[in-house]
């Protein structure tokens, strides 16, 4: 009789066999092993992740459009790429079965992921235009997700193996269940996100543990300085607002580079920066730079 890590494997390198029945299989190994941050990532996969806690690996990138009355939906043409990703990368909170049949019934169209109400109105304005938006993606992004979460569980159980746990049927020794344990033999949440990306709280938000920000929120941070240094000329700002940005931003990155950033602080320099951004409502640069900061702090 096989083991559930030998049927995991096998059922892992079968096409046919479900994503999200390797899921539920590897839910009742990770109970089983008393793993529960595996197991929390498999809740999370099978019913879907709440907003600001989705992982990079479900990252997609489209491209925004918008609908004409003449032509359907068209592509907006935005001033710079970094305001364009802003607006065109999402992260797909949708739980696995739906994903997969996304995957089934696409027939090759490509598939669309409407914008929050806030992010459509950051577009009405820095656009002139009262239609809506939309951002269109090839089913090809979706199938890359199950792929990864796929691959991700193949790896695991071989890591398991490898280290010696094996099972008899649908049970587990002592001896496995305190080899688990070990953090160094199996990939438990930490692990599973090098490959993967990242499956703990963060996942590139800005999120806070204590009074301090993580790393992942840390390197979003300091791509949105980035961004805002590259694109600031076109958002239009007097002298006064222009000297204003540039010693916030000043102090928003010399706060990430202490040894334990403050959520607080940090707080009040995005609030500094939305607040000159907000002045700036009709550039559209400024609009990304909003939203972008929405989700920052989501």
């Amino acid at each position: 009789m096989s083991s559930l890590i030998e049927e995991l494997q096998r059922d892992a390198l079968t096409p046919s066999v479900r994503v999200s029945d390797l899921l539920r299989k590897a839910k009742t190994i990770a109970v089983k092993l008393n793993l529960p941050d595996l197991e929390k990532w498999v809740e999370n996969e099978l019913n879907g992740y709440p907003p600001g806690n989705v992982p990079d690996y479900r990252m997609i990138a489209g491209q925004v459009h918008y609908r004409n009355l003449f032509y359907g939906w068209y592509p907006v043409s935005f001033s710079s790429s970094e305001t364009e990703n802003a607006f065109a990368k999402r992260r797909v909170c949708q739980r696995v079965a739906e994903l997969e049949s996304i995957v089934a019934n696409a027939s090759g169209h490509k598939l669309q992921i409407p914008f929050s109400a806030e992010a459509k109105q950051m577009l009405m304005s820095g656009t002139g235009t009262d239609d809506d938006f939309t951002v269109l993606f090839s089913a090809s992004v979706v199938a890359g997700i199950l792929d990864a979460i796929r691959t991700s569980l193949l790896d695991w159980a071989l890591k398991l193996e490898k280290s010696g746990i094996r099972g008899d049927g649908m049970s587990f020794s002592v001896d496995d269940q305190k080899k688990a344990q070990d953090v160094q033999a199996v990939y438990n949440i930490g692990n599973i996100q090098n490959f993967t990306g990242n499956m703990g709280s963060g996942s590139g938000n800005f999120t806070v543990e204590g009074n301090t920000i993580n790393a992942d929120a840390k390197d979003d941070i300091q791509g949105l300085i980035q961004q805002i240094r590259a694109n600031r000329e076109q958002l239009g700002l007097g002298p006064t607002s222009v000297q204003e940005l540039s010693q916030t931003l000043d102090g928003l990155q010399q706060e990430l580079e202490n040894t334990e950033p403050s959520s607080e602080h940090i707080s009040g320099f995005l609030a500094s920066i939305r607040k000159i951004a907000e002045g700036a409502a009709g550039s559209l640069a400024a609009q990304g730079i909003l939203f972008a900061i929405s989700k920052l702090a989501c």
